[in-house]
């Protein structure tokens, strides 16, 4: 029987880059080598990965740059398909998975933070935040409303009219986590969200975090490569 607090279960994953990546779908596991890869020409992204990710956690996905964490993040969102193995989430299994299927677990279930911020430089901070209810097509009032008591929630009173150039780098990031957070998703996913940010306002984001986690109660995909932030933040690593 499966174990049914883990919401996310990635069994033998891998993503392969290069020609022929699919003809290994097929291969037994042991063919797939060192020795294959380099024939083949193919780069591993993601290599034979195993784990589950229980209900309610912050489990941190540490490594160097270049080791394949956001690549296994994108897999865990259907932002990338897997090459071989299974990604489930909660009863879903990512891997084939129907597109229109797939769009309604990224609306409804999970949620991403990205490094970049990624903010609409043209839309304001209570527009940035309700964007993804605009997409879903909630109204004007109604996503407004939701957005405002997400400003209020990360900290952002008095700056809902501003433009995002108008904001410091930690108050952007608030703007993305408060986005992140409109459509209430189950997972949050958080792909080194604060590594771009100066030490003293890095440090600042981690507790407010933290704060929200002790509010939200979200199951929480964190990838980072620094050590300190990981045991800081996570539950598991």
């Amino acid at each position: 029987m499966p174990d049914t607090s883990s919401i996310i279960r990635c069994r033998n994953v891998w993503k392969l880059y290069g020609p022929g990546a699919s003809a290994t779908r097929d291969l037994p596991a042991a063919d797939l080598d060192d020795a294959y890869l380099q024939t083949h020409r193919l780069v591993p992204a993601v290599r034979d990965v195993t784990l589950d990710i229980r209900k309610g956690e912050i489990f941190v996905i540490m490594g160097l740059s270049g080791s394949g964490k956001s690549t296994l993040v994108r897999c865990m969102t259907g932002l990338v398909d897997t090459t071989r193995g299974d990604m489930l989430i909660g009863d879903d299994n990512l891997t084939g998975i129907d597109a229109r299927k797939l769009i309604e677990i990224r609306r409804r279930k999970i949620s991403m933070v990205f490094q970049d911020f990624a903010l609409l430089p043209h839309l304001t901070v209570l527009d940035n935040i309700a964007f993804p209810l605009r997409v879903q097509g909630m109204g004007r009032g109604a996503r407004l409303a939701r957005a405002r008591e997400l400003a209020t929630l990360v900290g952002l009173d008095g700056r809902e009219d501003r433009f995002p150039h108008e904001l410091s780098g930690g108050q952007q990031q608030r703007v993305g986590i408060a986005r992140s957070l409109t459509t209430d998703p189950e997972i949050w996913f958080l792909d080194e969200p604060f590594s771009a940010l100066d030490p003293l306002i890095r440090h600042e984001m981690q507790d407010e975090f933290l704060r929200l986690q002790g509010t939200l109660h979200k199951t929480i995909v964190f990838i980072t490569h620094d050590f300190e932030e990981a045991i800081r933040i996570a539950d598991r690593i």
